[in-house]
């Protein structure tokens, strides 16, 4: 049996998945600006998502781990959904 693919649809040119894991392989970016900063962007859209920049955790270790960015797409993903980075609808 196929899956339906379920998505967010912020205006009739965009849409997000609902699913993390290709959103995150297709629909968000995300640069490293400095050793301490990162920034994410859509790939649908000209959005800027967020910043985020990295405290001093130790004498030599200013960046984020792996894991911290995939948390921080996360949440980004979990906004979308929630209508904070635009009000939209579920479609199929």
């Amino acid at each position: 049996m196929a899956t339906t693919k379920t998505w967010y649809r912020i205006n009739k040119n965009v849409e997000y998945s609902t699913d993390f894991d290709f959103f995150l392989k297709n629909q968000i970016s995300f640069v490293q600006k400095d050793i301490t900063k990162f920034v994410f962007y859509s790939r649908l859209e000209n959005k800027f998502f967020a910043q985020k920049s990295s405290c001093l955790r130790s004498a030599n270790n200013y960046k984020f781990t792996d894991e911290e960015i995939l948390e921080f797409c996360r949440e980004i993903h979990k906004e979308i959904l929630e209508g904070k980075h635009g009000q939209g609808k579920l479609v199929a």
